[in-house]
């Protein structure tokens, strides 16, 4: 699970930044942007600011660049509720005992774009599939165990 954050959080990792953001304004945001959320904590890291949430009982992590500009989102995402090519092309390729499902994540830009990553895991291979919102997979990252 944490190295698909990672990976979500290089991603996220690519925008530009500059001066701190303060907690405090962007909680407000939080709600503008979530709805009612609970128990927001907080990371920093070099390029990017991180608030995990509760939303309807999900957890959500919302990145903001230094600046306090919004990069995205992430939440779980039902592997079922992929597009249906990227179904077809993970289930085909991708075959169960070999291929183990991790967890899948949706990642929603600050243009409102969506995109999935997919861990999988082999007996010696960690593998991050990166799915556009028409179904397109890709190899995002492959690690050995």
């Amino acid at each position: 699970m944490k190295k698909i954050l990672i990976a979500a959080a290089i991603l996220v990792s690519t925008s530009s930044f500059a001066n701190p953001i303060t907690q405090d304004s962007d909680k407000g945001n939080l709600k503008s942007l979530l709805g009612k959320v609970n128990s927001v904590q907080w990371k920093s890291a070099a390029k990017f600011e991180k608030a995990s949430v509760q939303v309807e009982e999900q957890k959500v992590e919302v990145f903001y660049n230094t600046e306090g500009d919004l990069i995205g989102t992430t939440r779980y995402q039902d592997f079922d509720k992929l597009p249906k090519n990227a179904l077809k092309t993970i289930t085909s390729k991708y075959t169960f005992p070999e291929y183990a499902l991790q967890e899948c994540i949706a990642f929603t830009n600050e243009y409102n774009e969506i995109s999935y990553y997919v861990s999988m895991t082999t007996e010696k291979e960690y593998l991050v599939l990166a799915i556009s919102e028409y179904g397109e997979v890709s190899i995002f990252s492959n690690s050995r165990k």
